[in-house]
């Protein structure tokens, strides 16, 4: 599941791109949701460069927990988010985590939050 929406909130930081790809932005957005997991109780670890934009870190434990961020196609003002619960090779081979019930959690977050972004517009759930 990904959320898209569009809003002139979020801009480029100039360099940016030479951390993630050319073109390629959202340290801005990944910053705001840092801020806004926080004020929800929770806590982002770390905002790393991604080929894609940025991931937020959001937990470890019971699985690697984050939300994707970033630009589309060299937009300025269209954005995506996206949350993933990704289990290791031995939480795979033997399913101790609900791997559902972990991105469902982060969902339930990312629902919450995309109304208060500043001036958001054409929000689309996929």
């Amino acid at each position: 599941m990904q959320v898209v929406f569009r809003t002139p909130f979020f801009q480029p930081i100039e360099g940016e791109d030479r951390e993630t790809n050319p073109g390629v932005y959202g340290k801005a957005l990944a910053r705001w949701l840092v801020d806004a997991l926080a004020a929800r109780g929770v806590t982002a670890h770390d905002v790393i460069p991604e080929d894609f934009g940025w991931a937020v870190m959001v937990s470890h434990e019971p699985c690697l927990l984050w939300f994707g961020c970033g630009n589309v196609d060299g937009s300025t003002d269209t954005w995506t988010i996206f949350p993933v619960a990704e289990p290791s090779v031995l939480q795979r081979l033997f399913h101790r985590v609900d791997i559902d019930a972990e991105a469902g959690r982060l969902e339930a977050h990312l629902r919450a939050l995309v109304p208060g972004i500043p001036q958001v517009a054409e929000v689309v759930w996929r």
